[in-house]
């Protein structure tokens, strides 16, 4: 099985910097997912996945108005769930922005690393549940950064880093393959040369 993992486009931020859950797509992040949803096009997938959060499904529709195919939404592949996180002080926001803080949210009611990591996992079994049941062998997901570096270590048996790993680009992705029963190829890096033009 081989599995595109793809982040969604530039999203649409608050006052604060922050992403909420019901914002989508800026103008850039839609230029984004036209953009990798012509690289995707030319790749037969045998099923496609997002999360529900508009960002991840306004990308996924892009590539799937492009193809004329359907697909499926994963609740618990979600990012992060931050909260109330609005009740934060600026200084901590600042720090969530510029990505200098450790993503434990649960003081705002939102997940903390291993309540995050656990769910994500929860999500990634539904989903290969899901595609083995279609008999799918080649998969892509419209995800969300810190999703899919959750599920890059699970593949491996590691805790869940968001430190490990460069940060994912928008719209770049990453293919991984399943080479026998749970066992997957390690990360070798993000694609994002078809991102270039739109810098």
């Amino acid at each position: 099985m081989d599995l595109w993992l793809v982040r969604h486009g530039d999203t649409i931020v608050g006052e604060d910097g922050l992403y909420k859950p019901h914002h989508g797509l800026t103008e850039l992040g839609f230029q984004q997912a036209r953009s990798v949803a012509k690289v995707l096009a030319d790749i037969e997938f045998d099923a496609c996945y997002s999360s529900v959060l508009p960002r991840a499904i306004q990308t996924a529709r892009v590539f799937t108005d492009l193809i004329s195919c359907e697909f499926t939404m994963v609740e618990d592949l979600n990012e992060i769930e931050v909260g109330q996180i609005e009740e934060a002080s600026v200084e901590f926001k600042s720090k969530v922005v510029n990505h200098r803080v450790d993503l434990d949210f649960s003081q705002f009611g939102g997940e903390d690393p291993m309540q995050f990591s656990s769910r994500i996992k929860r999500g990634f079994d539904q989903l290969m549940d899901d595609a083995r049941g279609k008999t799918a062998g080649r998969i892509v997901c419209f995800l969300h950064g810190g999703t899919i570096g959750a599920i890059l270590d699970h593949m491996q048996g590691r805790d869940f880093d968001y430190r490990s790993r460069p940060r994912m680009p928008n719209c770049s992705y990453t293919v991984v393959s399943e080479t026998s029963d749970d066992v997957w190829t390690e990360w070798s890096g993000w694609h994002s040369d078809h991102l270039e033009i739109l810098t």
